[in-house]
């Protein structure tokens, strides 16, 4: 894979755009460690493709989004899936375990990661981050806890830590949770969705890593304690939204990835009060192609270990430590979620990246990513559930695909269309102005809000990773399966415009107005042109396949 640095510093050239428009808070005055100053190195020009050493084989199905997994004593699992269950896994089985905390499941909310405690033998605590649901306050945030496991639920629960204030946008949540050798508890939380407020302002939660006691008691050794109204438990600060977040078996050092903009992820090594520049400085550019900032460097903030353009849409990360995969140990390990593979990083010596592979290449979105005690790589993939990296004995020799991972049989299916009797929708011209004007001006809004990451602000998607929205057939020519993609996510191979694509999308979330409303917006933009007005009551004619 070629990656043209040249076509992203033209688009860095031409355009220049606030996402808010809002001019950015001064950043924290705090005495940061005297250090090197990394120097910023952007991906490599070749990735390496996939030399089919490996195969995934499937642990657990039925989890549609596989946010976080760890293992208890006994080597059996816990899996959160996003829309709020979290799962003990033991012998591929799967039982639901209750007691589970209320949670935001819309669009990038939800139960996110779990861990357990270093010494959960002798303590029995187990973490978990999810986005709250508050009900004295509208809005949502990212929240962690601690509980113990007792009859397949969770007892003892504790709220160690709530991001304040509330924000009303359903993204960037974060959330990974991570402790390092001394025993205090790492967590991210995301931007959410307000990158000209939060990330640069000490006294608002978003865009950190925090750090705590395992009990939830702030460090007295953290950055900003004592510092005038301070969210006391922040580590770093100035990032975007930390997806992956794993221990340094070498340095002990906590790292993170940034899932980037358009362009830009970036890998940190966290430092205690250091500013990784978000948004003030960034190597990515809008959904839109516009630009975010002029700058990619200044005084007082840190630059990337390293940097990815275009932009993988990482989640997920592991140091390999195990002897299963004698090649790879001592290095990095990301999940994709744009391109669907895992992304192997060579380190140096002096913890630079050298190279870069794919691993499981079209295995699905991969949404998590870590180690086993058992030294397996375990990658959660939506849509699918949990896989296990595992050698594979025809090594180079092996060319099929179907060989280098296993998935569901419904996860290779063509998305084939039910037969039901299909709603009767109003005709646009029949419908009143005014019905149709709130209804663009609402659809638009959620678009931008939960849609335009993946398909872009022009409609016209990812190549070979997302589907067009402009000029799309499926738009026009299969409404029923269209509504029923955004009303309750999809799962299987769909053809857009005579081009095949993985469909795995989650469920958004959304209520049968606002899908509606998407539906209108997304049939009349981008010169798209539609006969129908869709209303709540047609969409919830629409039933799940």
């Amino acid at each position: 894979m070629i990656i043209r640095q040249s076509l992203y510093f033209l688009i860095l050239a031409s355009f220049l755009l606030s996402s808010c428009g809002q001019k950015q808070k001064e950043v924290a005055k705090v005495k940061v460690p005297v250090e090197t100053p990394l120097t910023a190195i952007k991906t490599t020009e070749d990735i390496t493709k996939d030399q089919q050493d490996y195969k995934a084989e499937l642990v657990v199905d039925g989890i549609e989004v596989p946010w976080g997994m760890t293992w208890l004593p006994d080597g059996s699992m816990l899996v959160t899936d996003r829309s709020g269950e979290l799962y003990h896994v033991k012998d591929g089985q799967k039982t639901e375990i209750k007691n589970v905390p209320e949670v935001f499941a819309r669009n990038q909310g939800g139960l996110l990661d779990v861990m357990i405690h270093p010494n959960y033998e002798s303590n029995g605590w187990i973490y978990i981050t999810y986005s709250i649901v508050d009900k004295k306050e509208k809005g949502s945030h990212t929240a962690l806890i601690r509980a113990k496991l007792e009859n397949n639920a969770l007892t003892s629960t504790e709220k160690l830590y709530q991001g304040s204030p509330n924000v009303k946008t359903a993204h960037h949540f974060g959330s990974r949770i991570a402790f390092d050798k001394y025993g205090y508890v790492y967590f991210t939380i995301g931007d959410r969705g307000q990158r000209d407020i939060n990330p640069q302002d000490i006294t608002k939660d978003g865009g950190k890593v925090y750090r705590l006691h395992d009990d939830g008691r702030i460090p007295s050794d953290n950055p900003f304690v004592g510092q005038k109204d301070a969210k006391e438990a922040i580590y770093s600060y100035g990032h975007r939204n930390p997806q992956g977040m794993a221990v340094n078996p070498r340095t002990g050092q906590v790292w993170v990835h940034e899932h980037g903009p358009r362009g830009g992820d970036e890998i940190n090594p966290v430092t205690k009060a250091v500013n990784y520049g978000w948004p003030v400085i960034t190597y990515g550019i809008n959904y839109s192609g516009t630009k975010i900032t002029d700058e990619t460097a200044r005084d007082g903030m840190q630059q990337p270990l390293y940097y990815l353009v275009p932009s993988i849409a990482p989640s997920g990360m592991a140091f390999v430590t195990s002897d299963v995969y004698p090649e790879l140990k001592g290095h990095l390990v990301v999940g994709s979620l744009k391109f669907q593979y895992l992304e192997f990083l060579t380190l140096t010596n002096d913890e630079k990246v050298a190279k870069r592979e794919k691993l499981l290449e079209g295995i699905g979105r991969v949404r998590s990513v870590r180690q086993g005690p058992d030294g397996h790589i375990y990658v959660g993939v939506d849509g699918e559930g949990v896989f296990k990296m595992v050698p594979n004995a025809a090594g180079k020799k092996t060319s099929s695909a179907s060989n280098t991972t296993v998935k569901t049989e419904a996860s290779s299916e063509e998305i084939k269309e039910v037969p039901v009797v299909k709603p009767t929708f109003v005709k646009l011209a029949n419908a009143s102005k005014k019905d149709v004007e709130e209804s663009l001006k609402r659809g638009k809004a959620i678009y931008t809000n939960v849609c335009v990451q993946c398909h872009l602000a022009n409609g016209e998607g990812v190549p070979k990773a997302f589907p067009p929205l402009k000029g799309s057939d499926w738009l026009t020519d299969k409404v029923v399966e269209s509504i029923r993609s955004v009303k309750y996510g999809l799962k299987g191979q769909i053809t857009v415009n005579g081009v095949k694509y993985q469909g795995i999308m989650s469920p958004l979330g959304l209520s049968d107005k606002q899908v509606a409303d998407v539906m209108n917006y997304t049939s009349t933009s981008w010169g798209n042109t539609t006969e129908n007005f869709y209303t709540p009551e047609e969409v919830a004619k629409v039933e799940k396949e």
